[in-house]
């Protein structure tokens, strides 16, 4: 068997097994748990986030609450000394003034910091729901994912009986080709499904680039396989 004859075949058998593999990635089941897995990733990563937030929110209502209680205490206090310069007979009316601007600014500071807490809390209770929400999705899709796994690798089973066959056709096969040609076909493969090309119409039929005409001559005329300049793949010629 020619070189060109004894590579092609074995490039046919690879293909057909390129074809098992693929048809096994690409089944309605295996689609649908790849497509699973990635939305289970992006749950986990908005859990995360949610998280993050929760713990966020939950101290800064911790620091505000203190701020809040002090403006308070402070508001009780000052309140107090108000309530006692107004039984003060020597107290100025300047210094009732500044007292009740004082009073004034604190229950504005406290009404302030209400208001933020309240905003807070309502961020908090929206993170905490969307958490359980998003929880509860997640164990849903997670049950689902380990479901589908086990039919997914039920077919793989399956198809490993023609998986081992095109396995055993490949060493076969394998056996006529050149050790040297094998070994630069399969480093091509590693670039392109088809390493082995033919030559057409003095192109490479895989990149579509022009052959010089020496290289054309000595494919038709010699039986050999060279590479292709541009994109590396292997070229025979049609000498039938």
């Amino acid at each position: 068997m020619s070189r060109p004859i004894a590579l092609l075949a074995y490039q046919e058998a690879d293909l057909e097994k390129q074809q098992i593999e693929t048809g096994l990635k690409t089944t309605p089941n295996r689609v649908k748990l790849n497509k699973l897995a990635k939305y289970i990733k992006q749950q986990q990563g908005t859990l995360t986030k949610l998280s993050e937030d929760m713990e966020s929110f939950s101290s800064a209502m911790s620091r505000l609450n203190g701020q809040y209680n002090a403006v308070l205490d402070r508001l009780d206090l000052e309140s107090s000394e108000f309530e006692t310069l107004k039984g003060d007979e020597e107290c100025t009316s300047e210094e009732m003034t500044e007292f009740r601007h004082d009073i004034e600014k604190l229950q504005r500071e406290a009404n302030k910091l209400e208001k933020e807490i309240k905003q807070l809390f309502h961020s908090l209770e929206e993170a905490v729901s969307e958490y359980q929400k998003t929880r509860q999705q997640g164990a849903k899709a997670k049950k689902e994912y380990d479901q589908l796994k086990v039919v997914c690798q039920k077919e793989k089973d399956e198809a490993a009986i023609d998986m081992l066959a095109a396995d055993r056709k490949l060493e076969e096969l394998e056996k006529r080709v050149n050790p040297t040609l094998m070994n630069r076909y399969k480093r091509v493969r590693l670039h392109h499904n088809m390493p082995l090309v033919e030559v057409r119409d003095g192109k490479c039929s895989g990149c579509n680039m022009s052959l010089p005409s020496l290289a054309i001559r000595r494919l038709v005329g010699e039986d050999m396989i060279l590479e292709c300049e541009n994109c590396g793949r292997l070229l025979y010629a049609d000498n039938e």
